[in-house]
């Protein structure tokens, strides 16, 4: 008994959505030109974001519509924070981050799941001027493990993490974070 042509054409769209649907929930690799975590150029080494660890690249679009790698800033030691314009500690520490970002040291907003409108909004209401990224799916911030905002990762100029903080950062955090991305060398016990 063969299928009639609108029954296997119905099938296999089916088929299709299935796979779309199953690449979106398990954050499916970005490919050239899509927006997500990325393969380091050159290396298909593991990464992880933990302290030691090559730190995931990601492609993610700007609030200004530009498409940023993490591995464009390589060469730079970076301090990575997740954000939400929702969260008080986030919008608390912006003029921080922003402060650093005026520093030898390179620093990128990553906002969970809003609009470009909203991020928009918190940095000129916040005065921060480094480049805020678009996680629209959250991919990146399931790379990176993080389930509680905000978080900041001090990545040395190698893309190796060497540090992490997780909740709001102060001066002094803040300090010990940009001389772990400068000097390459962990401060494992200032997590948290």
């Amino acid at each position: 008994m063969r299928m009639s042509t609108p029954r296997r054409s119905a099938l296999a769209l089916s088929g299709a959505l299935a796979v779309l649907i199953l690449l979106t929930a398990c954050g499916g690799g970005a490919s050239q030109g899509e927006f997500g975590v990325i393969s380091w150029p050159g290396n298909d080494g593991q990464t992880g974001s933990r302290p030691g660890q090559r730190a995931p690249n990601f492609r993610l679009e700007s609030v200004t519509g530009d498409a940023v790698s993490l591995a464009d800033y390589l060469g730079r030691p970076i301090l990575l924070n997740f954000f939400a314009s929702w969260c008080a500690n986030c919008r608390e520490e912006m003029a921080i981050l922003d402060a650093a970002s005026k520093q030898e040291v390179t620093v990128i907003g990553v906002n969970l799941r809003e609009s470009p409108e909203a991020v928009a909004r918190l940095a000129a209401e916040t005065g921060a001027s480094f480049p805020l990224l678009l996680d629209r799916k959250g991919v990146v911030t399931r790379a990176y493990r993080v389930t509680n905002l905000p978080v900041t990762f001090a990545i040395d100029e190698s893309g190796i993490v060497r540090d992490a903080v997780l909740g709001p950062v102060d001066a002094e955090r803040l300090d010990a974070l940009i001389s772990a991305a400068r000097a390459g060398a962990g401060l494992e016990g200032e997590r948290g």
